[in-house]
């Protein structure tokens, strides 16, 4: 050990024994450092280790991101993973938003940093230029679901800092992290994964933060370490048909030109042109992991949908196999079916690696462009730009490809079915609409005699009495061979498939007017129970602005009716009103103002909605912060 306390490990490269190693890596315009550890070896940088300084972390365990706030205070450009950012910048928002009393999920997040950091995200695949040096971000989920590796060229060959994906050959620092539920072991599932992804970019060295670093034999100790989380994972089900899952990177053929990745958790359906291009109709998360929502095409696994970014991460599938099947190296467009989050969090990836086009239904459009300025449920946090908004029920080309959308609610409102034809049989993709106990998966095999729906209406998504029967109405005229769904396989039609969607249709409004005050004559507010809503739903506005909203209402009534609304806020605010004619049953906007009393943050404002002088309560919220750097 030298006598600062930094030893060499390789040419241009030290580590530092803090309760992390800490690396510290020379390059020609300055020193990137490899996470922070307490950060005490900041009072002390040698003077070899020349500035600007660049610290890059590979999660957030306070082991390893205690010394994070010092060094932003120090001026370091500290880079961190996407989905961690928040919790880096602001870790009492973190902790507030966390349950510390009944808590079932047991993921580390509490092992965070208590002190902020100014931070910059990087982007899984890319890369960060620093020090005059080039790093590859490398995704390697395990101790947490955004943990990340950065990889560098040297003359010898590629060294990854590979964070706590290893520890030493066959181990890991430790195990307990990788149990993000209350008795599963998921994180196992991402980290053999991971094992995996780093023995298929083949470095010379790995240098763990945990652990000595790797200088030989690289590949065995993955090897071995891949062999002992199938063993910790050989009585549990679960886990070990994820592993499988998780290394099953290829396509399944439908037809000559239509393909889908059969363990994407939302399908992804790739359309195939002559002219070589591939066309993707929805684009979420990679399936078979520990994380984010339940796994794999026609599964039906009973696992957490981790509701916070941190838990949830994008990983890119089906382009490797689309090229090694079909020698397509790229995605051309990607078609949305609706805007939900396992449908859509890969199109940001796809556009930054490939230059994707996105192309949404015009009815959903703006809940991906602007997700801060909604609370639907299911919605992806970052802004998803739009290159081509498509109007509803008209035919638009992609290649040779004629497609129309028909708008469709059930599941959700904010939803299109999709239709199309390819090698002589006709399409539809109906996105989360319709699911079945037992489905036709084979064209001459099977029956839809005795299957039963598998009821996929979320209300808070947006569902009326009518929409299944909308919905079989629609697939009827337009009789589909296939169809295309948003988690279960390619499912094949005959006439006992649309006699099951026009019972289930009729079924389904019946038993809802059964059980709710929702007939002709009652005044409700439909089966899906929205008042309104208000837009934008999160609000920032400097000291003294007023809040300017547009506040969408539905009338209660089957007859026509004037609306008076109100937006109120707390004490000392002042709403403003306005009155809507509508429509028996229909929905009306319109532009209202608030004055605030002073600074707050995240405070609750309200709609109010009164029909003939009967009020029906505060139908619609929306979040105002006034001052501060931050919503």
């Amino acid at each position: 050990m030298s006598s600062s306390g930094w030893q060499p490990v390789l040419p241009g490269i030290e580590v530092f024994a803090d309760s992390c190693n800490v690396y510290a890596v020379t390059g020609p315009e300055g020193t990137v450092f490899v996470n922070a550890g307490t950060g005490h070896w900041l009072d002390g940088i040698p003077v070899r280790f020349q500035p600007p300084y660049t610290l890059l972390s590979t999660h957030y365990f306070r082991d390893h991101s205690a010394g994070a706030a010092k060094a932003s205070r120090m001026g370091f450009d500290i880079r961190v993973p996407t989905g961690e950012a928040a919790i880096f910048a602001e870790p009492g928002q973190h902790f507030r938003e966390r349950q510390s009393y009944i808590v079932y999920d047991n993921i580390w997040d509490q092992f965070a940093p208590i002190e902020p950091a100014e931070v910059t995200p990087v982007h899984d695949y890319g890369t960060v230029d620093a020090a005059g040096l080039v790093f590859t971000v490398v995704p390697l989920p395990g101790v947490t679901p955004h943990h990340t590796g950065y990889a560098l060229a040297t003359a010898d060959g590629m060294v990854i800092f590979s964070g706590e994906a290893i520890h030493s050959p066959g181990r890991m620092a430790r195990i307990a992290p990788l149990q993000y539920d209350y008795n599963d072991l998921g994180g196992a599932v991402n980290a053999h994964w991971s094992a995996g992804a780093l023995r298929r970019l083949g470095p010379v060295a790995l240098l763990p933060s945990l652990g000595a670093p790797i200088l030989a034999n690289v590949d065995r100790a993955l090897v071995t370490l891949q062999a002992s989380l199938r063993q910790l994972c050989a009585l549990r089900p679960l886990e070990r048909d994820l592993i499988v899952a998780a290394d099953d990177d290829r396509l399944k053929r439908v037809t000559d030109h239509v393909w889908v990745e059969p363990h994407s958790e939302a399908a992804s359906w790739f359309v195939l042109s002559d002219s070589g291009k591939a066309l993707v109709i929805d684009f979420g998360y990679r399936g078979g992991f520990g994380l984010n929502t339940p796994p794999g095409v026609g599964k039906n696994w009973q696992w957490p949908s981790y509701p916070m970014h941190s838990r949830r991460r994008v990983l890119l599938h089906g382009v490797d196999a689309l090229k090694r099947e079909l020698g397509i190296d790229r995605v051309d467009v990607v078609l949305l079916s609706h805007f939900h989050d396992d449908h859509v969090a890969g199109v940001p990836l796809l556009r930054r690696l490939f230059e994707t086009e996105c192309w949404v239904p015009e009815n959903f459009a703006d809940l991906l462009a602007e997700p801060a300025a909604h609370r639907f449920p299911c919605a992806w946090p970052e802004p998803i730009a739009v290159d081509r908004r498509l109007p509803l029920d008209e035919t638009f080309t992609w290649e040779e490809y004629t497609f129309r959308l028909a708008p469709m609610s059930g599941h959700t409102r904010f939803a299109v079915a999709i239709m199309f034809e390819a090698d002589g049989k006709r399409f539809v993709h109906t996105g989360d609409q319709h699911f079945f106990d037992r489905p036709k998966f084979a064209p001459d095999s099977g029956s839809w005699d005795g299957v039963r729906p598998n009821q996929n209406e979320v209300y808070r998504n947006g569902a009326f009495t009518h929409s299944f029967r909308d919905s079989a109405k629609l697939l009827a005229e337009w009789r589909p061979d296939i169809i295309l769904s948003g988690h279960q396989h390619a499912m094949f039609t005959d006439d006992e498939f649309f006699r099951l969607l026009a019972w289930w249709g009729e079924e389904f409004e019946r038993i809802h007017r059964a059980a709710a005050a929702l007939g002709h004559d009652d005044a409700h507010f439909e089966a899906d129970g929205w008042g309104g809503w208000i837009w934008p739903y999160r609000v920032h506005v400097a000291e003294g602005e007023p809040v300017m909203v547009t506040v969408t209402v539905r009338n209660p009534l089957p007859e026509a009716a004037t609306l008076t609304v109100r937006l109120v806020g707390p004490e000392g605010w002042e709403g403003s009103h306005i009155d809507l004619d509508a429509a028996g049953r229909a929905e009306v906007s319109g532009a209202l103002t608030i004055r605030p009393a002073g600074p707050c943050r995240r405070q609750p404002i309200a709609a109010e909605v009164l029909v003939g002088g009967r009020s029906f309560g505060q139908v619609a919220e929306a979040l105002v912060t006034v001052g501060g750097e931050r919503f």
